[in-house]
Formats: C-alpha cells, sequence, structure tokens
C-alpha cells in the first residue's frame, strides 16, 4: 500500500508536537473535540482505576500525537464512532489475553511480527517504542510502570486501529 504514512512523517509529527508549546495544547484539545469527540472521550477516560495521574497524562499525549499522525493520511479522516471503539478495543484485548495465555509469550517476536503486517506499522511502531521506552529517562518524566504497559499498549492501539478503519476509501483529491 502506497498510502502509508512515512517513518520520517511519524518522526516529523512526534518532533513537531515534542516542541509545541503548552499554550497549544488546549487549542488541539477543542480541535480533537470537534474532529474527534469519541477518540477525545476515550482518552480522556482510559484506565482511570489504574494508572497513575502521570500514565494517563502520557497516553493522552500519545493518543495525540497519534491523531496528528493519522490527519497525514492521504485519505481524509472521517469522524469515529462508539460503535467502531467499541469493536476495536475489544479486538485488542482478545489480541492481549491471547498473547499472555501462551506461556512465556515472546513478547518482541510478536510485535515486530504485528508491525510488519499492520496497515500502519511507523505508526504502531512508535506507539510500541513510546510505552516501551525505559532508558534514560527523565525522572520527571518516568515511564509507564511495567506491568501497566500492555494495557497502554491496548488502549493507544485502538485508537490507531479505530482511525485506520475510519480513513476514507479514496485518497484526497487536493494536495498537500
Amino acid at each position: 500500500m502506497t498510502d502509508m504514512i512515512s517513518a520520517e512523517t511519524v518522526t516529523q509529527v512526534w518532533q513537531d508536537m515534542a516542541r509545541a508549546s503548552l499554550d497549544k495544547v488546549p487549542h488541539l484539545i477543542n480541535r480533537m473535540r470537534t474532529e474527534q469527540p469519541v477518540v477525545l472521550a476515550y482518552l480522556l477516560a482510559v484506565g482511570d482505576a489504574l494508572f497513575n495521574q502521570h500514565e494517563r497524562e502520557l497516553i493522552f499525549y500519545l493518543g495525540m500525537v497519534v491523531w496528528q499522525m493519522m490527519k497525514q493520511s492521504k485519505r481524509r479522516l472521517r469522524k469515529v464512532t462508539e460503535e467502531r471503539l467499541e469493536q476495536a478495543e475489544e479486538a485488542n484485548y482478545d489480541f492481549l489475553e491471547r498473547l499472555s495465555a501462551s506461556l512465556e509469550a515472546d513478547f518482541e517476536s510478536a510485535t515486530e511480527a504485528m508491525i510488519t503486517t499492520y496497515p500502519e506499522p511507523e505508526v504502531l511502531r512508535y506507539i510500541f517504542e513510546a510505552i516501551m521506552e525505559e532508558e534514560d529517562y527523565d525522572p520527571d518524566d518516568p515511564p509507564i510502570r511495567e506491568e501497566y504497559r500492555g494495557l497502554a499498549v491496548v488502549y493507544l492501539k485502538t485508537v490507531l486501529d479505530v482511525f485506520i478503519s475510519s480513513l476514507a476509501a479514496a485518497p484526497r483529491s487536493r494536495r498537500r
């Protein structure tokens, strides 16, 4: 498929978001409220009982970055429906159960295999790397606790899956 989001685009969007000033956040949230209200509500509600405040903020931020990445697609991103989101979440929980059911599953091999066959491999790779990153982290910005990383991936992959399923069938007619 030639209309996948490139590694360069993923890196550029991630860097742009990382450099964005805090005063841009309310504007982005308002745009998401208009363009993707179901996804915004989902990101605001994820893991309330399990994740600490920092982890919830990190998942929310990563979800916003994924949204910005998916907006770079050559195809138009339509509004996500609640039904579509629930279906994607259920499929991801099923996948996580299957993965954890296979005793001593090789998580790295499973994720690499998934990435190679995934419709948006570079965006999915970004999610895995952002969640699994442990080395050289800032003490003021710790990673997600190890026992909750799989769940964080499920939430973010659900967001990505639902965005992919919400892409219009035909490429955009206007040039970027």
